[in-house]
């Protein structure tokens, strides 16, 4: 058995794993307007499933949950948080930080990208620039 209270690495690889499924899902829901249930269906059909055991995700989602509440301005003193906590903070912030930079934001509405090679923003219509190599 694994414990994934000491495995960060695939607490974050469940965090991704999250982030990437949750942002395919809205996309589905946002192109799918209109379609037929199994139009929709074949379109979930095309969602990443999930390839860690439950308990990885119980624990992405607790840190998830943590982390709301910090934003929402919940204090935490360190001596509060367990250590497997903490490096869950830490796994959260590069898993974002990985899913960020493959999905940037658009920086005229806000919308993430598919990817980070669009040229136009699917959402408003901006066009972006690119840095020549």
């Amino acid at each position: 058995m694994i414990d994934v209270w000491k495995d960060p690495e695939g607490v974050a690889l469940a965090l991704e794993e999250i982030f990437e499924s949750d942002f395919a899902r809205a996309l589905i829901r946002s192109q799918s307007a209109g379609a037929s249930a199994e139009t929709v269906e074949r379109m979930e059909r095309q969602v990443k499933p999930r390839s860690l055991a439950w308990g990885y995700y119980c624990f992405a989602d607790y840190l998830l949950h943590l982390d709301a509440l910090r934003q929402a301005g919940v204090a935490f003193a360190v001596r509060d948080l367990a250590l497997c906590e903490a490096e869950g903070f830490i796994a959260l912030h590069r898993a974002r930080s990985a899913f960020e930079g493959k999905h940037p934001a658009c920086s005229a509405c806000g919308l993430r990208q598919q990817n980070r090679f669009g040229a136009v923003c699917p959402g408003c219509g901006a066009k972006f620039r690119r840095k020549k190599g």
